[in-house]
This record gives C-alpha cells, sequence and structure tokens, in this order.
C-alpha cells in the first residue's frame, strides 16, 4: 500500500498509533522500549523509527534521549536540564495540591457512571496489587481516571504535564519512600476510597476537601523521619 506523504496509512501504522492512543488513555506518558514495542507490535526495529520518526513530525510522540519517547507534543514538557533539576519533590506535592483538590470537586460535578466505574476498578486492581511497581501504575490510573472525569480538555493536560515531570526525574526517590513493602498502606486506600465516596455522592466541596487531605497526608508521610 502506498502511503500519503505524513499520514499513517498502513497497518504498522495503524497498529502503532492505536497501541499509542490506548496507552495514554490509561493514563501513560511514556512508550516501552523500542525492542519491547517492536516485539508487542510484531514489526521490526527499522520499521518502528521510521514510523515513530513520522510520529514525531507529526507532534504526537516526542523523545527524549536516555529517558524514552514520550506521548505528546514537546511544547507541552519543560525540556530544560535546568528546569528539570530544579524541580523538587516538594515542588511537585505542592502543586499536585493546589491542583488536584480542584480535580477532584470538578469530577464531583461532571462525573458520568462511565467514569465513576473506572475508578472504582483502579480501586479494586489497586488493592489487588502484589507489587509497588503494580500498585503505583494503578495510582496513576486513579488519579488521572479523576482528572478525567472533569471533562475539561484544559485540566487533563495539565495534570498529564505535571505527571510527566515527575516521571522525568522524581518517580525513583518516591518509590524509595513508598517502595519498601509489597503491598500499599491500609491508610492510602482508605483515603482514596473517601474521595471517590465523595465524587460518587456529587459533593465537590467534600470530594475537594478528601483530595487535600489525602495529598497534604502524602506529603506528611514523604518527609516524616525514617
Amino acid at each position: 500500500m502506498q502511503e500519503r506523504t505524513g499520514v499513517m496509512s498502513d497497518d504498522d501504522a495503524l497498529r502503532l498509533s492505536e497501541y499509542i492512543e490506548q496507552a495514554a488513555a490509561r493514563g501513560d506518558t511514556r512508550l516501552p522500549p523500542e525492542p519491547k514495542l517492536c516485539e508487542e507490535l510484531g514489526i521490526s526495529r527499522g520499521r518502528l523509527r521510521t514510523l515513530l520518526r513520522r510520529l514525531e513530525e507529526q507532534g504526537r510522540i516526542w523523545r527524549h534521549v536516555g529517558k524514552g519517547t514520550f506521548i505528546g507534543s514537546r511544547q507541552a514538557v519543560m525540556d530544560d536540564h535546568a528546569w528539570a533539576s530544579a524541580i523538587s519533590i516538594s515542588d511537585i506535592i505542592g502543586a499536585r495540591i493546589l491542583l488536584e483538590p480542584q480535580l477532584a470537586g470538578q469530577a464531583a460535578i461532571h462525573a458520568t457512571p462511565a467514569d465513576l466505574a473506572a475508578m472504582r476498578q483502579s480501586l479494586v486492581d489497586m488493592a489487588a496489587a502484589g507489587s509497588y511497581l503494580e500498585w503505583k501504575r494503578q495510582d496513576e490510573t486513579l488519579h488521572r481516571a479523576i482528572a478525567v472525569a472533569t471533562h475539561n480538555t484544559l485540566l487533563l493536560m495539565l495534570y498529564d504535564s505535571l505527571r510527566l515531570q515527575a516521571q522525568l526525574g522524581l518517580d525513583a526517590k518516591i518509590e524509595s519512600v513508598f517502595g519498601q513493602a509489597d503491598a500499599p498502606k491500609s491508610e492510602t486506600h482508605s483515603e482514596h476510597l473517601a474521595i471517590l465516596e465523595a465524587i460518587a455522592g456529587h459533593d465537590p466541596l467534600l470530594a475537594e476537601q478528601r483530595m487535600r487531605s489525602h495529598l497534604q497526608s502524602v506529603r506528611a508521610r514523604m518527609f516524616a523521619p525514617r
């Protein structure tokens, strides 16, 4: 099949495009390494690189040497190493405390039954997680599901940008605090459950309050003497 310039028109390109869309819907911001991606899609390394280069030209992905391939436009990310090195865990948590309670409040107003079902499934998956990495993935899925439930594209973009900054340099530090045990802490589950109950009850003020309390609790645990 002949390809039109700038248009992903063949089967390989379609599979990759669908893979990226599904990853973005799960809240993933980074693609797997090239060997794993080739295996999952059933295409050669050279073919994959050609398709990734085309997607990068279209602004659908961007690549950072040594860090990987990310979903979305580079323009949405602070790519300056000076900025990246200046961002601390305290900065990230502080920004989350400002943004995410508002997202929870808006989710309480706008969430659909499908949104609530996605949040509940994330809680179930978190409770069943057998490792920190598995639990962390579901935690990210839950928080992004709340952002999605605002049904506000700009707010979702702000959340994704904030999440990406954490992935670029802070996740390893956060894992050093919360990744000591195989299972998540019970207080985190109860906090998440309380947030979901407020959203499901369409109580924006309570949802804001509980999300703020949850993130403040996370901050307190992160900076507690160890």
